[in-house]
This record gives structure tokens, sequence and C-alpha cells, in this order.
């Protein structure tokens, strides 16, 4: 869930798409290339605003509002006992399965909040969008049930920290819908590969989206601080010893 940005400024990049990448590939959390099924969006191109609704952009544009007013919860994330054991290897080998579990249920939860957000968007290009979101999400998912032998999902038992992440997905997929903007709520939870420039695309949309009336920044700000302590309660609840 943390950003390309918060990447880059970990000196060790350490994150949840490296641990994927060292079993079954890139975690779709991570991915960026599917923005641009986002490239007709309306919200691609930035509109003159002042003379439409009479108001003027904020000084301080959304993407960097919410980078700085969740900045704690980036470098909590960085420093749990788990990202620092990957860090410095010597994290034990049944932390990181039990990790690994955990996360292929996660994955396994979120197509499904996708998938619901889907079903609730009217605009086609956000539909677009969100089907091919399901999609790699759901290949990702089978991809670690048989990489770790799980047979019935069900049988995983989720710690409480995990639990509550998938609700607050849950939440934002049923109840946090801005109009036909439905895709502001991914962008809060993605993980962004530091090699990729996607992000930026995502930062356009959305800081041009709240410039046009169609995104609350304080709704915005509620949503990803709750997503980045998700992250950091996540990897601060697998346990290193």
């Amino acid at each position: 869930m943390l950003t390309e940005r918060a990447r880059k400024d970990d000196p060790f990049k350490m994150t949840s798409v490296t641990l994927a990448a060292m079993s079954v590939g890139r975690s779709p959390r991570s991915a960026t290339h599917l923005v641009h099924h986002l490239d007709a969006s309306p919200f691609m191109v930035a509109a003159d605003v002042t003379d439409a609704i009479g108001v003027q952009s904020p000084e301080i544009l959304l993407s960097e509002y919410l980078w700085q007013q969740t900045q704690q919860y980036h470098n909590q994330a960085l420093q749990t006992g788990f990202v620092q054991g990957i860090r410095n290897a010597t994290l034990n080998p049944e932390s990181f399965g039990g990790y690994m579990l955990q996360d292929s249920m996660f994955c396994y939860e979120a197509s499904k909040n996708i998938d619901l957000a889907e079903s609730n968007a009217t605009d086609p290009i956000i539909k677009q969008f969100l089907q091919k979101r399901f999609q790699s999400y759901k290949d990702y998912f089978q991809s670690l049930f048989n990489t770790w032998h799980i047979v019935d999902a069900s049988g995983i038992k989720l710690d409480q920290a995990c639990t509550a992440y998938i609700a607050h997905e849950h939440d934002v997929a049923m109840n946090r819908n801005s109009g036909n903007f439905g895709v502001y709520t991914k962008w809060v939870q993605e993980n962004f590969s530091p090699d990729s420039s996607g992000v930026t695309k995502y930062e356009t949309l959305i800081n041009n989206a709240e410039a046009q009336g169609v995104i609350n920044r304080n709704e915005a700000l509620e949503v990803y601080t709750k997503s980045m302590m998700g992250e950091v309660n996540f990897f601060g609840s697998i346990k290193t010893i």
C-alpha cells in the first residue's frame, strides 16, 4: 500500500511488493500498468474550474496533501519488525510464510471488493479499469493459493489487523462512491512500483477530479489515512520472533 514516493524515499525499498516478488511475482497492489485504461477519462485533462464553479485551486494539490498528512504512517510501516527483518535478512521464515498466507487472503478479499466497486460504478471508463483490476487480483491470489497449497480459503485464520484492513476496503467499496468517479478509492490503496511512472497519472486524475468538485478532500484524507494505518497494522501484526 506504500506509494511509489515512499518506496523511493526508503533506502532499502522493502515493502510488500518486494516480499511478493520472492514468491509469485509482483503484487497487483504495486502495479500501475493498468492506468492506461483511464487515459480517456475527462479527469486526465485539467479544466478551467475557476470560471465554472467560482473557486480557485488549492495551494497544495490533493496528492501532495494526502502524502504530507500521512507521513508518520509511511515511516511506521517501514520501521516495523517485519519489514526491518526482511531488510536485515533476519526474519524467521515462518513469519514470512505467515505473512504470505495472510496476504493471499487479503488479495482474495480485495478482489471481491473491487468487483463490488465495479458493479456500483456507472462511468464506462472506470468500470473497464476496475474490471482489469479485478482480473489482476484474481490471477494473483490464485497464483498464491497454488504456491502455498491453499485449497479452501475459509480454512485460513486471519489476524485482527488483516481483518480490519479488509473491512475498511469493503466499507470504501460499499459506501464511498462519489458520483461517477469511483477510482480515487483505489488510488489511496495502491502499491506503486518504484520503477513506474504510472503514479503520476493517478495523481493527475485525482487532483483534477478534486478541482472539478468531484472529490472531497476531507473524505479522501480519511480513506487514505485508514488505508495507511491498515498497512502499518498489517505489517506490525506479523510475529518476527
